[in-house]
């Protein structure tokens, strides 16, 4: 009489081909989530700096998004002293030393108090941010 089923070798064969596969692709997968937390930190810095815009605007008052890279993260401020919001920045990036501001600061009509370029350093490279006089108008670019 014949048994069905599989032999402790073709077992350890088929666990070793799957093991392997899921070696492959774990890299991957950890450098595919890096890349999706730097492109969201982005996204909601972005809209950070239009609603800190929008609010000086409608409050009539000054705000500000200051960089804390000794605490890694970013405030919004409201008024001068009291952080209204603090957001994190993610360990894969970096606010290099050769950005000229560490500040972005709307005065009450919603324009820039001072111009520059913030350069933060990424797992795939330089992106930049930056920051015109007038409008108050921010460019990111990569």
């Amino acid at each position: 009489m014949k048994e069905k089923g599989f032999t402790l070798l073709e077992m350890l064969l088929v666990l070793m081909v799957l093991m392997a596969i899921i070696a492959i692709t774990i890299p991957g997968y950890q450098a595919m989530s890096v890349k999706k937390e730097e492109q969201r930190f982005f996204e909601i810095l972005q809209q950070d700096v239009y609603y800190a815009q929008s609010q000086s605007l409608d409050l009539k008052q000054v705000v500000k998004i200051a960089f804390r890279e000794t605490k890694r993260s970013y405030d919004i401020y409201m008024d001068t002293h009291i952080p209204g919001q603090t957001r994190k920045i993610p360990d894969s990036v970096t606010l290099k030393k050769t950005s000229n501001l560490t500040e972005i600061k709307f005065n009450a009509s919603g324009s820039v108090v001072q111009s520059g370029t913030f350069r933060f350093g990424t797992s795939s490279g330089e992106k930049t941010m930056v920051v015109h006089l007038g409008g108050g108008r921010v460019v990111f670019s990569e």
